[in-house]
């Protein structure tokens, strides 16, 4: 499939798809990774524990080395510490074997006994002592013969003999591989696992060159030597001379041979030898030898499989576990979202009744939550706007209704002044008159008028009621002239006097009084009605004063024109910061604080 037409197709416009595909690929790369840490840890492990065991074969096969190239500098040294045996020795090397036992009979005839201590009897008590010698030959380069000990047994065979293939010199200090054995080859080839040491025999005198000590070993015991530590498993072990011939090899392979990758010992890294393979290298010993052990990569790639099918198999079970679990999460909020963006469009289809319910604490539960309750604010509100369209029209019928030919009621009105006053009742004609100034400033379409003439209107409407009870009534007013021509919304103080009318007036008394502060300050105004009525109960001035502290309704309009129909208007009008406030006591009075913002503009 085409890669940009699968990414059009599920990934482009599908977020949790994306998801889906970067978290997995997070996961798949990670436990890759960490596999392959793993692995390598593992391989690191393994290596380590081969180079381990190998380097333990290293230090057993070198102290034996060690123990056989010191057990010949004993015999050399307990050789030359016995002068009977060196006197002995000496003179054997130094003359024909015939002359050598005249020599021996002039001794025993001199002596008047046998003489133990010849070389003769020490080196076949040494070979028998010495655990791991197949031979030892003793040569003479003046008469150029060898004297050979071999399974108790003596052979002295001459340089003219015909023997094939003989090299020389001989080394006079050394080790020598099996191939390159340099005399009686013949002799000694029915042993192939023979390694020889070589040691330079003097006069003790006069330190003169005799001879030549060589000990042929048996390169088997070296094996039975390491027992179950010499195992493939453990590595290749090899024992060369400095030149690089191969005296000892565990695997067989280049037993008496030159070692073809002698420089390839040297590395510290994995190095091409037979294959990859690391080495770790000896050169410490007394003996002089090389001993090198070898592990081979393809060794520990085999111990490797198991673990690298173990670990294939967990890694693509946490991948294949990860990315279900993965899914699974994904696809449960997929889910969810679905759900939001499936009521999302019964909403943009005008179903305001739609609500989202999901059970879990987490991020889509707030969008849900925010969901619903915008819901039913803009279902609330809806209904606000709509019921305040009617009550809006309900007024607007009403106001029409009220203008149907206005001049008939002042017209009647009027009439019926001038015959209150022809009859005498002008304290009647005063009231008609007041009322129906009252009633020409109630009509104006102006809702929102000067301060001086909401002032004004109450006066006229307090007139009313002095004229009604006579001499029973006081009206103080206090007004900032720097207030007198801000604006305010039209009949905001006459419902509280009316209000004080109503409920805190007591006819009884001659002493009643209303009155009317207007003060501004830090830019707002506060006009306060006092009176000293009736006052509030207490139970009655809680109940109103928690009403007035509450921000208006907007689920039904006002229902009359008192104190919370005020307080109501004012808030709508001028913000939820201003309105009313009341204290009252009772038989002293009641004030009214009305707290308005300071609007300076012109009113029609």
């Amino acid at each position: 499939m085409n890669i940009k037409k699968f990414y059009q197709n599920h990934l482009r416009k599908k977020l949790f798809n994306k998801i889906l595909a970067i978290y997995s690929s997070i996961i798949i790369i990670t436990l890759i990774a960490s596999s392959i840490t793993v692995y390598k840890y593992y391989e690191q492990t393994i290596t380590r524990q081969h180079v381990d065991a190998n380097r333990e074969v290293l230090d057993y096969v070198s102290l034996y080395m060690n123990q056989q190239y010191e057990g010949i500098q004993l015999a050399i040294q307990q050789i030359y510490s016995d002068a009977s045996v060196s006197e002995d020795l000496s003179y054997f090397l130094q003359h024909d074997y015939g002359d050598y036992l005249k020599y021996r009979l002039d001794q025993f005839a001199e002596i008047g006994s046998f003489v133990p201590h010849t070389f003769d009897t020490y080196f076949k008590t040494y070979l028998n002592q010495k655990s791991g010698i197949s031979d030892v030959i003793l040569y003479s380069t003046e008469k150029e013969f060898y004297y050979l000990y071999k399974n108790n047994t003596r052979q002295l065979y001459k340089r003219d003999i015909d023997i094939s293939e003989q090299k020389s010199p001989i080394p006079k200090n050394g080790w020598v591989s099996h191939e390159k054995k340099l005399l009686l080859k013949e002799i000694r080839e029915d042993n192939n696992n023979l390694y020889t040491m070589t040691r330079e025999l003097k006069d003790p005198i006069s330190l003169k060159t005799i001879g030549m000590l060589i000990i042929d070993f048996d390169a088997e015991l070296i094996s039975k030597w390491l027992g179950t530590k010499g195992t493939e498993n453990n590595g290749q072990v090899l024992v060369l001379t400095p030149s690089g011939d191969v005296i000892y090899d565990s695997l067989g392979r280049y037993m008496g041979q030159q070692y073809p990758h002698i420089a390839g010992l040297y590395s510290d890294n994995w190095t091409a030898l037979d294959g990859l393979s690391k080495v770790n290298l000896n050169t410490t010993n007394s003996s002089g030898l090389i001993v090198a052990g070898i592990i081979q990569k393809s060794q520990v790639n085999k111990e490797m499989v198991v673990v690298r099918n173990w670990i294939i198999g967990i890694t693509a079970a946490l991948i294949v576990a990860a990315m279900s679990i993965t899914y699974g999460i994904i696809l449960r909020f997929s889910k969810k979202v679905k759900i939001i963006v499936k009521s999302m469009k019964r909403l943009q289809e005008g179903d305001l009744s739609t609500r989202i319910h999901l059970n879990r604490e987490d991020e889509l539960q707030l969008i849900a939550n925010n969901f619903n309750y915008m819901c039913e604010r803009l279902e609330l509100y809806i209904n606000k706007v709509y019921i305040s369209e009617i009550t809006q029209k309900n007024a607007e019928l009403v106001a029409l209704q009220s203008q149907i030919n206005p001049h008939f009621l002042y017209n009647t009105l009027e009439a019926i002044r001038m015959r209150a006053i022809s009859q005498g009742a002008k304290d009647v004609g005063q009231m008609i008159y007041i009322l129906s100034t009252l009633f020409r400033t109630m009509i104006k379409k102006s809702m929102v008028v000067t301060i001086a003439d909401e002032i004004e209107y109450c006066n006229l409407y307090l007139e009313l009621f002095q004229i009604r009870h006579k001499d029973k009534l006081q009206i103080e007013s206090r007004i900032s002239p720097v207030a007198m021509n801000c604006s305010i919304v039209k009949l905001l103080i006459q419902p509280v006097i009316e209000n004080y009318i109503v409920h805190g007036f007591r006819p009884e008394r001659s002493d009643n009084l209303i009155r009317i502060e207007v003060t501004e300050s830090d830019g707002s105004i506060q006009i306060a009605i006092r009176d000293n009525g009736n006052g509030i109960i207490p139970s009655k001035l809680t109940e109103l004063q928690k009403t007035l502290q509450v921000s208006m309704r907007m689920d039904a309009p006002p229902s009359s024109l008192g104190l919370c129909n005020v307080n109501e208007r004012i808030k709508l009008y001028y913000g939820i910061e201003y309105g009313l406030s009341i204290a009252s006591e009772i038989g002293v009075g009641t004030t009214v604080i009305m707290n308005i913002p300071v609007v300076r503009e012109s009113i029609k």
